[in-house]
């Protein structure tokens, strides 16, 4: 019975919530703004921070995060097994970064695992995030700030093998995700500007 919830509901709903894309909505709803027309395109809070605004930018940070917090507080309160948060968890990174409501073309999913560390492991999760922004800051690199705090999530709260697994794996999304963005980005700068477009890149 588990098995067939997990594939019939856990599944395609995670999935849907993590579609939602709170960033595309609330610039749409503050000033009728597409958020992928401007700046890197991206529809996530970064973009949304920039040339938005620092309010809107934490809004759609905090909305991400819990919209992700929801689907694994809900998987948890059913009673479902390991695997069905596993299921859930990842459909909704994959909901996230590739939304069927914007044409598979979606965030990075960096607010969604700390969304989801928040709702499994609410008192080192925020440390984890501090580990993220400090390294991330220190190396100028978004991978190697998420790197850190996966290996601080990790290494302090002593984790089973099943979340490391999960962990590991949305990371993995998180950071191929990036590099898939900025690829596309970079592409559409040089053919815009020539080899200028190798520094334009947001």
């Amino acid at each position: 019975m588990h098995v067939l919830l997990t594939a019939l509901v856990v599944l395609p709903a995670s999935y849907l919530v993590g579609s939602i894309s709170v960033a595309y909505v609330l610039t749409r709803a503050l000033n009728g703004m597409d958020i992928r027309t401007v700046g890197s395109g991206n529809p996530g809070a970064v973009n949304v921070f920039k040339h938005v605004g620092p309010p809107a930018g934490v809004a759609v940070l905090v909305m991400d995060a819990a919209k992700a917090a929801a689907v694994v507080l809900a998987i948890q309160a059913v009673g479902l097994p390991d695997y069905a948060l596993f299921v859930g968890a990842l459909a909704v990174v994959i909901g996230h970064n590739w939304p069927v409501f914007l044409r598979f073309r979606g965030g990075k999913g960096v607010a969604i695992i700390f969304g989801i560390s928040m709702a499994v492991i609410p008192l080192w999760a925020p440390l984890s995030l501090a580990v993220a922004l400090v390294a991330g800051y220190a190396t100028r690199s978004v991978v190697l700030g998420i790197a850190a705090g996966i290996v601080a999530l990790n290494v302090v709260t002593n984790q089973g093998a099943t979340q490391v697994a999960l962990c590991l794996t949305l990371s993995a999304l998180v950071v191929g995700t990036h590099y898939a963005i900025t690829y596309r980005q970079t592409l559409r700068s040089v053919r815009q500007n020539g080899l200028r477009g190798l520094f334009t890149v947001e």
